[in-house]
This record gives structure tokens, C-alpha cells and sequence, in this order.
């Protein structure tokens, strides 16, 4: 059976810029699907209008691929996927619009649907398309699988539980380190809380530290900025792998972008 993974993110709620996500798996056997789309800021715009567009998106993009069903559709919104399955009612008048439009889709082309929940941490790939700035940003391709580092083949500068850390953020990087691949909100949510003591350390500091191969990976991956080569460093000082680090800092930088918009 075919399947479409879909996901969708509003930053700021409500009002903000939203993304969308979907990733088709074809039962033939060929490469996944991925596609996503942005829109701008309208005070109209929610998480959960963002969830249903994705949605939406995703289906229209299935049938203009080609598919026939049957399709078994995962997301990660209980909201969506009990309002699609008729469990639960619609009392939004927005949301029952895009509810109609893909009910009509499905129904026009006799297309056979399951709706299954599934949580975010089975959901990364297409949560990682809903951000804004993705790189398949207003396009559908089709790829492989998104490569990821195995937890197992990961490598570290330091060891978290050796690290003069929050226990609350030493339980986070050890989670986000056992995660295959974390999605864009586990490293959104990933905070320091304050200041610790790698947060006043320059980056000369931070390089002697972390050692030589450390640093060359901070500097191939952000050449012409100290000040993300430092924060990648901190990272890795505080436990978190190599390339999750590098992700992290990647990833606040596409945050504060928005911001400034």
C-alpha cells in the first residue's frame, strides 16, 4: 500500500509564516516522494490550518504522480486525522473548508484512504519539510530516503553525562543523540536555559577544546561566520554529536531569519 506521511508548522501561532510537508512511499518500490510549500504571514494562519494544507497538499500531489490508492495516510495533528476519519466534529469554519476540498478530492477520484496518528518522532522527514526554508521549499522531488547518521555511528567531542549540564538538558541532548533523526521542533526546543559555563568561552577557547577535526568540521560547514562556528562548538562540548550540533546551529539560524521578516 502507498503511503503519505504529511506535516505542517505556523511560526508564530497564529499569524506566522506556514510550511508544509508530505513524503509519498511508493508500494512500487521506487523512491519516496518528497514536496513542500510555504505561505506567507496572514493573521488567518494557524498550526492547524497548516496541518490540513499539508494535508491537502500531499493528496493533490499523490494523484498528479499518478497514484491510485490505496493510500494510507499518516500525521502526526490527532486533530486532522480524527476530523478526516469522522471521529471527531469540525467546529472551525476554515478548517471544514479544507476538510470539504480534500473529502471532494478523494471522492472524485474514488481514491480508497485510511487515516492513521502517529507521533512526531515517527513523523520526522515530513516535519523536517514543513519548516519554512526547507530545502524542497515550493517543489515536489522525487529522492531517496533522507540519509541519517545511525545513533550508533555518531561521533562526539565530549560526553553528555560527563558535562557540567542541567539534568533537564543532559536528558534532551541524550535523547536527541539515541534519535535517528530528530525532527526541526526537537532542535528548535533544545535550550541551554541561561548561561553555562561554555556560553562566556571565545572561540580560540572553544577550538583548543573540541580539538583540530572538531573545529574543521565547524569551519567547512559555516566558513564565513565565527560566531556559528563557536555555538556549533559549544554544542559538541556539551554532548551533543558532531553532526546533530552542526544541525542545531543550522537550525536556530533559519529561526532567527524568520524572525526578522
Amino acid at each position: 500500500m502507498d503511503t503519505l506521511n504529511f506535516d505542517g508548522s505556523c511560526d508564530p501561532n497564529p499569524g506566522g509564516i506556514m510550511g508544509f510537508g508530505w513524503v509519498i512511499n511508493w508500494s512500487t518500490g521506487k523512491a519516496p516522494t518528497e514536496g513542500s510549500k510555504e505561505k506567507k504571514s496572514s493573521p488567518s494562519n494557524t498550526n492547524n490550518v497548516a496541518e490540513y494544507t499539508a494535508l491537502k497538499e500531499g493528496i493533490s500531489n499523490y494523484l498528479k504522480l499518478g497514484g491510485k490508492g490505496p493510500l494510507q495516510v499518516y500525521g502526526d495533528s490527532k486533530l486532522v486525522i480524527n476530523q478526516m476519519s469522522g471521529t471527531w466534529k469540525i467546529n472551525n469554519q476554515n478548517l471544514l473548508e479544507i476538510n470539504k476540498q480534500i473529502a471532494s478530492e478523494i471522492k472524485k477520484h474514488d481514491l480508497k484512504v485510511k487515516f492513521g496518528w502517529v507521533p512526531r518522532e515517527q513523523n520526522t522527514t515530513a516535519d523536517r519539510l514543513a519548516m519554512p526554508g526547507s530545502s524542497s521549499k515550493n517543489s515536489s522531488k522525487t529522492s531517496s530516503k533522507a540519509s541519517s547518521i545511525k545513533p550508533e555511528e555518531r561521533k562526539f567531542v565530549a560526553d553528555v553525562n560527563s558535562s557540567s549540564l542541567s539534568p533537564q538538558l543532559r536528558l534532551k541532548i541524550n535523547e536527541l543523540n539515541t534519535e535517528p533523526s530528530p525532527g526541526f521542533k526537537s532542535f528548535a526546543q533544545l535550550k541551554v536555559g541561561g548561561m553555562d559555563s561554555f556560553s562566556r568561552k571565545k572561540l580560540e577557547e572553544l577550538q583548543e577544546e573540541a580539538g583540530k577535526k572538531a573545529s574543521s568540521i565547524v569551519q567547512n560547514e559555516f566558513p564565513k561566520n565565527l560566531t556559528h562556528q563557536a555555538s556549533a562548538l559549544r554544542w559538541m562540548l556539551r554532548g551533543l554529536s558532531t553532526d546533530l550540533a552542526v544541525r542545531k546551529v543550522q537550525i536556530d539560524v533559519e529561526i532567527s531569519k524568520k524572525k526578522k521578516r
